[in-house]
């Protein structure tokens, strides 16, 4: 499993966030199931028949109760950032594998590890949650077997057809009616997919101003998780270190108070950094100037030690008589010093 399937997950381990989605893809959006209806199932590997999916968690699943606190249904969300054609098969595995951890559940009842026990089976319902900018058609198990090359097996074979909602392409009406954070995400992949069609280099995300965020952190993980940009998921996650100081100073938080906050940081390090690299520029600049002082000075006193040098050399030269070649040897000047002196000495 991806780091992106499990942030997400932790928003949809959220009972509200998990109702409300139940709620718009099975009953219109009706408020009919509430958040202290859900109970999270766990379902262990060993339940799974198969051992080549022994990784076969829904990404979140949960119970659903009745009124009175009895089993009603299970839904599982399995969440695809990428297309998988072979998603059928996944999913028809996952909802074996729930029956499967019923069937236990029932014959062992005094060793059930579940809070409700169960005394018969209850229907399995299971949603593929696509994330992506690209439509995928809903595939069934027909699509994969080729049943036109042996028809007469149809009415024998299941032609099991997976519950797909890609979540980039529901309308805005549809994301604006849900009664969760997890609009905040529909909303995102939605405008990324729209922007993206009309510049692919350079999608733009407006944030909605007007949905204050309740599970803050959630949300914004399951955001950076979902972004493509890697400057966007490091700052939110640098928010979410301070989030709760910001919360205190600002009042709701909504993403649109995320993006300034963030935007505003941004700025104030670019200046920061600015400033910085400007006062590194001037120290550059001071350190090459004092260099340069020092290197006139040691040509200024290179040239006083040469003319000195001749001055000695000439004297001698006078006073006894000598050659400049003399002059060099008796005061010791070596063969590199010599060739520097001897232009300046005079005959």
């Amino acid at each position: 499993m991806s780091n992106k399937d499990i942030t997400q997950k932790a928003l949809l381990r959220v009972p509200d966030v998990f109702a409300s989605l139940v709620n718009l893809l099975l009953f219109h959006n009706a408020p009919i199931i509430s958040s202290n209806q859900i109970r999270y199932l766990d379902i262990p590997s060993h339940f799974v028949f198969d051992d080549s999916l022994h990784d076969l968690y829904r990404d979140v699943c949960a119970m659903i109760l009745d009124k009175q606190g009895n089993p009603l249904f299970i839904v599982c969300f399995e969440n695809q950032i990428w297309r998988d054609w072979t998603m059928p098969i996944r999913a028809l595995g996952y909802g074996d594998t729930l029956y499967f951890w019923q069937r236990s559940q029932i014959l062992h009842k005094s060793k059930a590890p579940f809070e409700i026990p169960l005394s018969r089976f209850i229907p399995c319902v299971i949603f593929v949650l696509h994330y992506g900018d690209d439509a995928w058609n809903a595939k069934s198990l027909d699509d994969l077997t080729r049943l036109e090359k042996t028809p007469f097996l149809k009415p024998f074979v299941s032609g099991y057809t997976m519950n797909l909602e890609n979540i980039a392409w529901w309308s805005e009406e549809k994301i604006a009616s849900i009664r969760s954070d997890f609009r905040i995400i529909a909303d995102y992949c939605a405008q990324i997919r729209r922007s993206r069609k009309k510049d692919p280099d350079h999608p733009m995300y407006e944030p909605p101003k007007q949905w204050k965020i309740e599970h803050v952190e959630e949300t914004l993980m399951t955001l950076a998780a979902f972004s493509n940009d890697r400057k966007l998921t490091e700052a939110l996650h640098v928010y979410l270190e301070q989030f709760d100081l910001y919360e205190r100073k600002k009042g709701g938080i909504t993403m649109r108070s995320v993006i300034d906050y963030i935007e505003e940081e941004a700025y104030l390090k670019f200046e920061k950094k600015d400033k910085e690299y400007n006062r590194q520029l001037k120290e550059k600049d001071r350190q090459l100037e004092e260099k340069d002082q020092r290197l006139e000075e040691k040509d200024r006193q290179i040239d006083q030690m040469i003319s000195r040098s001749v001055v000695s050399a000439q004297r001698l030269m006078a006073k006894q008589g000598l050659t400049a070649e003399q002059a060099c040897d008796l005061l010791g000047y070596d063969e590199e010093f010599r060739a520097i002196v001897l232009p300046y000495l005079v005959s």
